[in-house]
Formats: structure tokens, C-alpha cells, sequence
């Protein structure tokens, strides 16, 4: 082997290393080992890098192609939760239901000094939600006074259940209990609302879990024109350490969310903003719920955060085991820096017939 092959190779078991843990970072409590979780964050990079090696030694050397080949099938479930191959969508029944979830920001799209600008950014957003006038339950995150007030007179007549944390959940069926999971927070939140839609209860969850706030940090580094080498270490250890207080931190809200499902006799929709990718132990306990609706009838790759950080899927509907997702599909809009998920959800038909 060349010395040039010998360098590149050892990038290359470098990088497979790096995916092997990313692998294993949903298995890992991040109470015991935080570290490992921070390579699932960076997992679809990592992915990026492993076919990038792939398609370099083809042009070189294509034997060695098979550590890059076997590390990605070893993690073809991992591939799952980034990228979906399925067909077109299941015809829905007469019973089925539309759902999404939208993380808007606290519709700062809107927000302008300007009062002229201000009203028409609000009734275009407005818009844009009445747009999906079909949608039987939405759930909202980052929700304050002020896009509050937009949802409310955007979905008037029907129910709503707001605890100004954040969450929201609209509904154009009636609530026959709602409540809140408190974290000791007032920027994140779990709301759950047990709703009527005609043939059965079903529980609704609009989550809300602590974000990483690293972006800005990140964004100052990476702009620096000159490396103060010793100011840049100091950075990222403060950047690495805000990762590691708001992964466990997250870990334990996820944790609160399973132990208070378990206790729920309903069947389950789990919406919302995780603010973790697929490979990471907050996902793992969340999934464990449901079934990813993403998984189950998206296409192509599921980012669904536009900020600067590429490639997250953060924002995720977890169906109850009993119900067939049918429709999947992502809205892209300048209204936020998180993508609008939609799903439409059917119930068994055997289901129905043992009801009726």
C-alpha cells in the first residue's frame, strides 16, 4: 500500500470509529457517559464521510471499500432513522385522522417594528395555517403570548390547551382530560390531552424538550478571522459543556414523558421538538412509545431544522403501535427554523369491527 493509501486509510477507520460510537449512543445512558451521545448529533456527517471514502477508493483501490460498506450496513437501522425509502401513501379510511406538529418559533417571522410589515407577516403566517384546515389535531412548541394570540384567532371554534410553557395543543375534537408534565421550566414543556374522535380516546402528547442553545457559540467560533488559539480551546470546552448539561437534562425530561405514558390506558400520539437526531438515548426512550411516522411512510432524508447546523431531524410523531400511519410529508417555510410535519393515521379494521 502507498504511503498516500496509508494516510487516507487512516482517516478513513478514523471516521468508521467515530460512526461505531454514534451507533452505540442511543444504547448509552448519558448518566453514565455523556461523550458517546455527542457523536450520534454528528451521525448523517459521519454517513456523508463514510461514502465519501466509499467513492475515493473506487477511483483508487476498491478493495478498500469494504470497511466503509460494512460499517454502513452494520448501522443500516441507524440509515432508517435519517433516510426513508417507502412507497406512495396507503389509501386512509373513513376513520382516519390528520395530525402535525410545528415548532413555530414564537412566529418571529412575524415579528417587525414596523407595525404596517408587522400585520401583514401575520396575516401571511395566519395564511399559511389555514392552509391546513384539514388537520384534526395540531400540536405547537416554542408558542409565546404573542403566537399564541395568531393560533387562536387562526383556529377559532376549536379546542385548545395552553399553559404558556410553550406547548400547545389544538384540536378539532373535544377534550375529555388534559395536563401538563411539569419539568420546572418555562421554556419547555409536555402537554398531553386525552381527545374524542368519534371511534376511540387517544391521548395526545406536544413536546417540547431542552434545546442545545450551541448554535450562536458555534457560529461565533466559526466566524473568528483570527484563531486566538487558547480563547478558541476555551470555547469549545464551554460549548461541549452547554451540550452536556442539555443532553442530561433532556435525558431526564424524556424519562419523566415514558414513566408518566405508562400509566396511560389510551392509545398514544407523541408530537413535538425532541431537539435530538434519531441516534441519541432521548429518541431510544421516546420511540420506545410508538412507532417513528417518519420511518414509517417518509421519503427520501428527514431533516426537519433549517437552522445552521445541517442534516437534524429533531421534530418527530410517534403513532401508537395499534394505529397504520398512512400519509407522511414535511412543509418547508420562512415562517420558522423547524419544518411542519404532516401525517394522516388509520385504525385497523379489525379494530373497528370488534367495536362495532
Amino acid at each position: 500500500m502507498r504511503f498516500i493509501d496509508k494516510i487516507i486509510m487512516f482517516f478513513n477507520i478514523g471516521v468508521i470509529a467515530a460512526t461505531l460510537l454514534a451507533y452505540a449512543a442511543p444504547r448509552v445512558d448519558p448518566q453514565l457517559t455523556w461523550t458517546i451521545s455527542f457523536f450520534g448529533l454528528f451521525y448523517p456527517i459521519l454517513l456523508m464521510l463514510n461514502l465519501g471514502f466509499i467513492a475515493l477508493w473506487m477511483l483508487r483501490k476498491p478493495i478498500n471499500t469494504l470497511p466503509s460498506v460494512l460499517c454502513i450496513l452494520f448501522g443500516l437501522s441507524s440509515l432508517k432513522g435519517f433516510i426513508a425509502f417507502n412507497g406512495p401513501g396507503k389509501e386512509p379510511s373513513d376513520t382516519s385522522i390528520r395530525m402535525a406538529t410545528y415548532n413555530i418559533s414564537n412566529a418571529a417571522y412575524g415579528m417587525d417594528r414596523k407595525m404596517k410589515n408587522k400585520d401583514d407577516k401575520q396575516k401571511e403566517f395566519s395564511a399559511f395555517l389555514k392552509k391546513q384546515s384539514e388537520t384534526d389535531i395540531f400540536c405547537f412548541q416554542e408558542v409565546g403570548d404573542f403566537s399564541y394570540n395568531i393560533i387562536k384567532k387562526t383556529f377559532s371554534g376549536r379546542h385548545l390547551h395552553y399553559k404558556n410553557k410553550g406547548a400547545v395543543i389544538v384540536s378539532r375534537f373535544p377534550f375529555i382530560d388534559k395536563g401538563e408534565i411539569d419539568f420546572g421550566t418555562v421554556t419547555n414543556s409536555c402537554l398531553w390531552a386525552d381527545v374524542d374522535t368519534g371511534e376511540d380516546t387517544v391521548r395526545i402528547y406536544s413536546i417540547h424538550l431542552q434545546s442545545n442553545q450551541i448554535t450562536r457559540d458555534a457560529e461565533k467560533l466559526a466566524n473568528q478571522t483570527e484563531i486566538d488559539q487558547k480563547q478558541a480551546w476555551y470555547d469549545i470546552k464551554a460549548i461541549l459543556r452547554k451540550f452536556r448539561n442539555r443532553h442530561l437534562t433532556r435525558s431526564t425530561q424524556a424519562e419523566k414523558i415514558a414513566e408518566h405514558a405508562s400509566k396511560c390506558r389510551h392509545k398514544m400520539i407523541l408530537a413535538g421538538d425532541l431537539n435530538d437526531p434519531p441516534q441519541s438515548y432521548t429518541y431510544k426512550v421516546i420511540s420506545n412509545l410508538g412507532k417513528d411516522a417518519f420511518r414509517e411512510m417518509g421519503n427520501g432524508i428527514g431533516t426537519t431544522y433549517a437552522g445552521k447546523i445541517p442534516l437534524l431531524r429533531i421534530d418527530y410523531i410517534f403513532a401508537d403501535p395499534s394505529l397504520i400511519v398512512t400519509e407522511y410529508s414535511r412543509i418547508k417555510s420562512r415562517f420558522s427554523d423547524h419544518y411542519a410535519i404532516f401525517i394522516a393515521l388509520s385504525w385497523p379494521e379489525t379494530t373497528m369491527e370488534s367495536e362495532e
